[in-house]
């Protein structure tokens, strides 16, 4: 077991209605708050409207920044910290989803040192995130990220489509509401794809690291079995407030640190999706990327990954075949409609070699994305050249 240090200064109130207490939760931050939301869905599903009421029923005053695109982009995140700057507040609220909570993240850094947000995606970073950052107060409608629980957040560059992440302790919201019922209005599409996304969070750290962590093991197999068996009952009654609830608390512990304690393997996979949907960021959203890429990185990577996937097919699929295990995870997969190839949304084949390049810059450059153990350019390009097109591959899984 590595050593290693746990904190979660993030106050986490979950359960059913609990969003109701957003304005009494935002008067113990501050007194004037940019909320920042999509720029739809907040505002059609009368959220934004319910948390206005609260802030001036608490006598908290407020300004909106309604521009947040799905994989929140760096000139939204600058403009947005100028108008927080402008309009003197003291605290953001993020209302929606990762995307929204990652920019919130970024606009609370930017909105105080006046750097723009690249900096800090910068490979190695130009600026470090300061400790004295605006207070975040973040509503959760997806459950998917587990942004409202980490110290991480990812931004795509507006001009190179270059997707990174920067990383703080004060990215950690003050307070992160997570109230399952603001879930269920998520289509099916977004909703297991939020779902893919929860599960890779926790699997790429069982898999990639080399540390021997029985306890934390058992906590992350638990993590994934629910994950996999919730994930099938949304899709299928997607009202459904106990899987709700069970997915909602799944992601919020996927990235808290406390599954993968002991163990601090790299995400591979995500690196590798960062460049797909940063380039393709209106046709393959995050997750879906990542349920695109995940069949191949394990084909590619199985000898790599052996006795990892033996493991986790014994515990949870009672198989001991990597194989098997690899077939499991994407019979999953179809049963909620989650695999499909890069072709099958649009994606140019002349772009892989750009994705590979990406993924490597975002890595640091050195001619490999870091897993378990390298992954060289060759096996890369082998692992998009297979998700651009599976073919026959699973066809009888």
């Amino acid at each position: 077991m590595d050593n290693f240090i746990f904190r979660l200064p993030t106050k986490i109130v979950f359960g059913k209605d609990e969003f109701y207490k957003l304005g009494e939760e935002a008067k113990k931050i501050g007194r004037k708050a940019l909320i920042v939301t999509g720029k739809r869905f907040a505002k059609e599903s009368g959220l934004l409207e319910k948390a206005e009421e609260m802030l001036k029923k608490n006598s908290i005053d407020y300004v909106v920044f309604s521009e947040v695109e799905p994989n929140p982009e760096s000139e939204t995140v600058d403009k947005g910290s100028r108008i927080a700057r402008e309009n003197g507040v003291d605290f953001v609220i993020g209302l929606g989803g990762g995307s929204v909570i990652d920019a919130s993240k970024g606009i609370a850094t930017v909105a105080v040192t006046g750097k723009p947000i690249w900096d800090y995606c910068e490979r190695p970073p130009k600026e470090k995130v300061p400790q004295n950052t605006l207070p975040i107060l973040a509503v959760i409608t997806v459950a998917a990220t587990g942004s409202e629980a980490d110290s991480g957040a990812v931004i795509t560059n507006t001009k190179t489509r270059e997707k990174r992440g920067f990383f703080g302790i004060a990215n950690f919201p003050r307070v992160s509401i997570i109230d399952p019922v603001l879930t269920i209005s998520i289509p099916q599409k977004q909703t297991v794809d939020g779902v893919v996304d929860i599960f890779v969070h926790i699997f790429e750290s069982y898999l990639s690291s080399k540390a021997n962590t029985p306890v934390s093991d058992r906590v992350a197999e638990g993590l994934m079995r629910e994950a996999i068996r919730q994930g099938q009952i949304v899709f299928k009654d997607l009202k459904n407030i106990v899987a709700r609830e069970s997915l909602s608390w799944i992601s919020t512990l996927a990235l808290s640190g406390f599954p993968s304690a002991g163990r601090s393997g790299p995400f591979a996979v995500h690196r590798l999706e960062h460049p797909i949907s940063g380039i393709y960021p209106t046709k393959i959203s995050h997750g879906r990327g990542l349920a695109i890429l995940l069949p191949s990185f394990l084909y590619h990577t199985k000898e790599m990954h052996a006795e990892r996937l033996k493991l986790f097919g014994k515990e949870i699929f009672s198989t001991d075949s990597p194989s098997k295990t690899i077939e499991r995870i994407v019979h999953w997969m179809k049963n909620m409609n989650t695999f499909n190839s890069l072709k099958e949304y649009g994606v140019k084949k002349e772009d892989l070699k750009k994705f590979a390049e990406m993924a490597i810059a975002d890595d640091g450059g050195q001619g490999v994305v870091t897993a378990r153990e390298p992954l060289e350019r060759e096996t890369i390009l082998k692992i998009y050249e297979t998700a651009y097109d599976y073919k026959d591959l699973f066809r009888k899984v």
